[in-house]
């Protein structure tokens, strides 16, 4: 029964597609006992003029006649006709056809358009292979609008968008039959391209060397495409030779391409004029065998529902279809308005719009993509809530293994999966028992594993489905699960390097996923990378049973406590210490040499302290990097934190920082201070200078940060640190107190920056009578050299 409605309302919806179209195109002229495109070239001949297909009619004579009919009633008249073996000179008249009479000619193409529409519905609905649908869509269109074309030499604009689009539609497939992801950042070029030839089409539809530049070459590109796809595909079938069953399907969709671009197109190179009118013939054959041999060879992938994924390329999507309807709305607007004004400055209405779009597409991106993302994933509750929940979880864990097994029980809950487990490969925690964890091992130097560890993005099992080799054996190996999304989760600090894989199973109302379901997941891969990458480094503490605060492997590769190689330029000299009030560190303290006469101090000092603000530091240390490696200014990789912070803790983590350059070649270290404690300026004197400028903690609102500066001569000395300095408390619960810190300071200006670190941190332990900070500490010094 749903077969049926599906099939009965996709007639209805075609028919009211042709019903429209004839509205918009039939009129009540004369015509002669052919059909011809705009170039001249005679396509359709019905009654006794076959011989004239192929041929092309003198336009400037037709124009003539026509006129003359309409005007004085004249119907007879000869015609020149021209072809590659010469030309002929044959008596016609122009006789009145009703639009029934017409698409009674062209019922060949309108059965051929109806029976593609019917077949890109029923692979959308059956399988919701994008690509396939789209490649049947967009045959069923030119179909259609070649007819319009021909019929009422009207509709160029979509006839050329599709007529190129195919072609690239082609290409697409080709990756899809051959089991690969298609990547999504071609999509938006390719519809740029169509919509181009499509806007040049309409724009010039009175210039026939100009349909005969754009035809031809949209022909050629069709053939071109097809010719890549069949080579592509016979290569990939012989490389990986599968079962007969297996080539004999590769092979259909081969022979499907072949029959319906390349064969026509040799018959019309190779061929003379007058056996033009066998080409038509052969090509209704063709096209109706061509969804068969497509259909027979995808039958045995048919039942894999394929999940549409969605990617940044759909806000390029949805800016073309919007500046699409714009150009198509001015264009309307003109037509009612002052059709000749449009006539007379169609060019410069072209040129303006492409300026105009260019100049806001930008702007229009962003917006879109700041809507898609509130309406998909932070206007649904339920996912917005998981994800805050599932933060909290890994910022306090109470066990890895205990917050491994709640961040997968969270995630099943939130999206409605059959399941959901963690693939790992075999070296990973080797000797840990992971019977109660959804882990599974598989070998490292394995197929599996091999295509995983080389392929960084999404995979989705559908799209397997039609390869054959490695491809073939992932398919399989997901399908047996029942994985329909496999998410590779990433160690960012050794480039892009895939430490374990999200497979995802099956939907329980067995649906797509959802746009905000498919960004949760992504946001949740990344929490999920800090975590494993974090169980891997205190897997041997696990096993020993120690508690976090222990944790000292995990401490060594606390990017925060241990500076690597550190690097001054020639004209400081550096001191420096950090105490964690746990095994990591809540702190951040970079110092790096960015030129010969600059060198950048950075510090900062997360909420809280211990593993949470371990995860937090780290991600704020690859922001940092990222953005010194593209040159950012300090305001920008202020602002560029922040951001981080308000997005994704909204509130619940922030930061106070400080951070500053010192150029030697003005004596200027120029800093911004984001509600971190002061910096401290020692002159060679002894003399102490605060400067207590500060600006909003990182992580609160949006703010723009500025930089202040302060002038150090040689020989001064400029202290940065964190507030686990001053507020070390004594048995007593005594403050150590900033009167405290300038005191020291100042007593021992003389001496060199590190002996001046070495001794605020033996003082600070004899302070606390050498127990625990109960806050982490940093301090740095930097010297200027005389």
């Amino acid at each position: 029964m749903r077969n049926i409605l599906i099939v009965f309302l996709s007639v209805i919806l075609f028919s009211l597609i042709l019903f429209s179209g004839l509205l918009n195109s039939y009129s009540k002229e004369a015509r002669l006992p052919f059909y011809f495109y705009p170039n001249g070239k005679i396509a359709v001949s019905s009654g006794s003029h076959t011989d004239l297909v192929g041929m092309r009619i003198d336009l400037i004579e037709y124009e003539i006649v026509r006129k003359l009919g309409k005007d004085y009633g004249l119907s007879g008249h000869s015609f020149h006709f021209f072809a590659k073996e010469g030309s002929m000179v044959k008596s016609l008249s122009l006789d009145m056809r009703s639009s029934f009479e017409v698409l009674k000619d062209f019922l060949p193409d309108i059965f051929l358009s109806l029976l593609y529409f019917l077949v890109a519905i029923w692979f959308f609905f059956y399988t919701r292979d994008l690509y396939i649908f789209l490649l049947f869509g967009s045959l069923s269109s030119l179909f259609l609008f070649n007819f319009f074309l021909l019929a009422f030499h009207d509709f160029l604009f979509p006839f050329f968008f599709f007529l190129y689009f195919t072609g690239f539609l082609i290409l697409d497939v080709s990756f899809r039959l051959r089991g690969k992801e298609i990547p999504s950042r071609w999509f938006a070029p390719q519809v740029i391209f169509s919509l181009v030839a499509g806007f040049v089409g309409l724009s010039q539809k009175e210039n026939p060397d100009l349909f005969q530049f754009l035809s031809v070459n949209g022909i050629y590109f069709n053939v071109f495409s097809s010719g890549i796809c069949i080579l592509q595909l016979v290569f990939h079938t012989f490389r990986n030779k599968g079962n007969f069953q297996e080539v004999s399907k590769k092979l259909s969709i081969v022979l499907a391409f072949f029959l319906i671009t390349i064969v026509p197109f040799l018959m019309a190179e190779l061929g003379a004029t007058k056996s033009f009118f066998m080409i038509r013939p052969y090509l209704i054959v063709a096209l109706i065998l061509f969804p068969v041999l497509i259909i027979f060879g995808t039958y045995t992938y048919s039942l894999v529902p394929v999940q549409i994924a969605f990617s940044s390329s759909l806000t390029s999507i949805y800016s073309i279809l919007i500046l699409t309807f714009g150009y198509l709305f001015g264009l309307e607007f003109f037509v009612r308005w002052n059709p000749g004004f449009l006539g007379k400055h169609q060019r410069e209405w072209n040129l303006f719009y492409v300026v105009v779009s260019a100049y806001f597409l930008g702007s229009l991106n962003n917006k879109l993509y700041k809507w898609i993302d509130y309406w998909s994933f932070r206007n649904n509750p339920k996912l917005h809530t998981a994800l805050e929940e599932l933060s909290v979880m890994i910022g306090a864990p109470i066990s890895m293994r205990a917050t491994i097994n709640n961040l997968i029980r969270r995630l099943v809950d939130a999206l409605e999966v059959k399941k959901l487990q963690i693939l790992i490969p075999a070296d990973k925690f080797s000797g840990t028992d992971l019977r109660n964890i959804n882990f599974i091992r598989i070998p490292y130097g394995s197929e599996i594993w091999t295509y995983f560890e080389n392929h960084t993005e999404v995979t989705i099992t559908s799209h397997l489905a039609y390869g054959l080799g490695i491809r073939e054996s992932v398919f399989k190996f997901l399908n047996q699960m029942e994985v329909q999304l496999a998410y590779p989760l990433f160690n960012f600090e050794k480039g892009k390097e895939v430490i374990a894989v999200f497979l995802v199973g099956e939907k329980i109302n067995r649906k797509n996923f959802t746009l905000g379901e498919l960004r949760f997941l992504k946001e949740c891969t990344r929490l999920a990378s800090l975590l494993i990458r974090n169980y891997s480094l205190l897997v041997d503490e696990v096993e020993k049973k120690r508690i976090v605060r222990d944790l000292n492997m995990a401490a060594v590769l606390d990017k925060t406590l241990h500076l690597p190689e550190l690097e001054t330029i020639k004209s400081v000299e550096l001191g420096y210490f950090t105490l964690p009030a746990v095994g990591i560190s809540g702190d951040y303290l970079d110092i790096l040499k960015l030129s010969p006469k600059k060198q950048l101090l950075f510090l900062g000092d997360v909420s809280g302290h211990g593993l949470g603000s371990g995860y937090l530091v780290s991600a704020v240390r690859g922001i940092i990097r990222r953005q010194l490696g593209n040159s950012s200014s300090l305001p920008d990789i202020f602002r560029a934190i922040n951001l981080f912070l308000i997005e994704r803790y909204r509130g619940s983590e922030f930061m106070t920082s400080i951070a500053g350059i010192y150029n030697a070649s003005d004596g200027a270290f120029s800093f911004v201070n984001a509600g971190h404690t002061p910096p401290i300026c020692i002159r060679k004197n002894g003399k102490i200078e605060l400067r207590n400028e500060t600006q909003r903690v990182l992580g609160v609102l949006p703010t723009d940060y500025r930089i202040l500066t302060i002038h150090l001569n040689p020989g001064d000395k400029l202290v940065l640190f964190t507030d686990g300095v001053t507020e070390t408390f004594d048995d007593n619960e005594e403050i150590f107190g900033e009167e405290n810190l300038l005191r020291i300071l100042s007593l021992n200006h003389d001496k060199d920056a590190q002996s001046l670190a070495d001794l605020i941190k033996k003082t600070l332990e004899e302070f606390r009578n050498y127990k625990e900070p109960s806050d982490d500490i940093s301090f740095v010094c930097l010297e200027v050299s005389e």
